[in-house]
């Protein structure tokens, strides 16, 4: 991991910060993946009942495995699971996305997450995870603005994911070109980050970026 720090430290020095996202946009997305299988993951397993298990299991196993061989023919698989097993749908829709996103489709995979994070369906934690997964995308296509917008609704003080929303709205800053408001948010999260149950990766690149931005 401080390896993995130390490389975007070398790496903003440089002024390459579009290279940046190219490079670390998959350990990104990874790293928010995790925030999906710890919370929102959680809550679909525990609503997930034998009979759900026995019949879906099998096929969103087979889904799960033909992800890394072929992507494209995973996303086909995991949106029929997504229509027809209510009881995985949600994780479906997450996979579905990622396999979309393996397959180098990027804007579809925003789009796919986009569309999760409106659904008045899914539980606030999914809509809330799916959200920041397409802000990083965005982040990564360029269109901060789209990043921003989705955030938005995460950044209430009271928000589980409100530290990740902000860390997002100073990075789409930090791509306009627009150090001033960058620094501002992340001297605002500075504090927030270092919290004791704030996440220390966060933590770590809060400080890497106030100290390009403050050169």
């Amino acid at each position: 991991m401080a390896d993995i720090f130390q490389e975007i430290d070398e790496d903003l020095r440089r002024d390459r910060a579009s290279a940046l996202w190219a490079r670390y946009q998959n350990w990104i997305y990874t790293a928010v993946a995790v925030v999906i299988l710890g919370t929102a993951g959680v809550t679909a397993w525990r609503i997930y009942d034998g009979h759900a298990r026995e019949q879906a299991g099998a096929a969103y196993l087979e889904a799960l495995q033909m992800t890394a061989q072929d992507p494209k023919g995973a996303v086909e698989v995991f949106a029929k699971l997504a229509e027809t097993q209510p009881a995985v749908a949600p994780l479906a829709r997450f996979d579905m996305a990622r396999a979309a996103l393996l397959a180098g489709d990027k804007a579809p995979a925003r789009e796919m997450l986009t569309t999760m994070a409106g659904d008045a369906r899914l539980d606030l934690p999914m809509r809330g995870a799916a959200a920041l997964m397409g802000a990083y995308l965005s982040l990564d296509l360029g269109e901060s603005a789209q990043a921003v917008a989705l955030v938005e609704p995460l950044l209430a003080p009271d928000h589980p994911y409100r530290l990740a929303a902000l860390e997002v709205t100073g990075l789409a800053a930090f791509a306009d070109g627009d150090t001033a408001r960058a620094r501002e948010i992340f001297t605002e999260l500075e504090p927030l980050a270092a919290a004791p149950d704030a996440p220390s990766q966060l933590r770590e690149r809060v400080a890497i970026l106030l100290d390009r931005l403050n050169q």
